[in-house]
């Protein structure tokens, strides 16, 4: 599948959804955007420890949508994402299970940012029975390239 067809996809995704960004992509999804789409832009939105702690994915970009500790708003996000990426770029969006990627990519489609997509799942998804991250869905799971520092 293209990366045309993909964004289609996930553009008819978060349209059913109501959502106001432009897309939601699933992990495998993503990870071929970014492979065949060369000014695709990955922004992980976790905290520094997230990072440091569960890994990322390598090539990413990261701007924290909160901080941790107490996992505050980032007041810097605006600024700091506007020094890795302009309005009309291709970002992909990226946290642990998918839902501060969501809430960044709407904010972010509200300041002009027209082509932010949020990936499925995140890094690690959520809870399998043993309350264990990255088996049942998201980044890890899905088995794709990253690595820890």
């Amino acid at each position: 599948m293209n990366t045309e067809t993909i964004l289609q996809k996930a553009q008819e995704r978060a349209r059913v959804a109501g959502k106001r960004h432009a897309g939601d992509l699933t992990p495998e999804e993503a990870h071929a955007v970014l492979r065949d789409h060369p000014k695709a832009i990955l922004i992980d939105v976790r905290s520094q420890p997230e990072l440091d702690f569960s890994g990322f994915v390598e090539g990413c970009c990261h701007v924290p949508w909160q901080l941790y500790p107490g996992m505050t708003p980032n007041a810097n996000f605006d600024a700091e994402l506007r020094k890795k990426a302009q309005p009309g770029e291709l970002l992909l969006l990226l946290c642990r299970t998918g839902g501060r990627s969501l809430a960044a990519a709407e904010h972010l489609a509200d300041l002009g940012y027209g082509h932010c997509y949020n990936i499925l799942g995140g890094f690690e998804g959520k809870h399998d029975t043993h309350g264990q991250r990255g088996k049942v869905e998201g980044w890890k799971a899905s088995g794709l390239p990253w690595r820890h520092k």
